[in-house]
């Protein structure tokens, strides 16, 4: 994936974004500031593909926290709270904080996680 530096406003870089996941289907939603902090193609973040993909792009020192911090909110259908390096359209490390939610069908089915992710530090080249 190639980026034009010039097209990216530098306000879309510090702009925060919004994703849903279906738990069932395994696939994330997100919109233009998710597929840019995760350097995905808008169109790819909008139609949705699986969560390992946006696994892939966090930093592997992080990603055990952030795997425990999803389980958890999933186990307890509750709150997600975390903050962690994702590897993003620049092909740079970006600090970000994600919060969200866990909901739940009454008979435990349909299960949706919802949050917001945004850049809570500065960038840094990839190691």
């Amino acid at each position: 994936m190639i980026f034009d530096l010039q097209s990216i406003d530098a306000l879309e870089l510090e702009e925060a974004g919004i994703f849903t996941w279906n738990v069932g289907t395994d696939l994330v939603f997100g919109d233009s500031s998710v597929a840019l902090l995760f350097g995905f193609p808008f169109e790819v973040s909008m139609t949705g593909q699986k969560m390992s993909a946006y696994l892939a792009r966090i930093h592997p020192d992080d990603l055990p926290a952030v795997a425990l911090q999803m389980h958890n909110a999933i186990a307890s259908c509750g709150t997600y709270s975390v903050e962690y390096r994702v590897r993003g359209a620049l092909d740079i490390y970006r600090l970000v904080a994600s919060r969200g939610r866990c909901f739940r069908g009454v008979e435990r089915d349909m299960t949706q996680f919802a949050g917001i992710i945004y850049p809570v530090g500065p960038v840094q080249p990839v190691q």
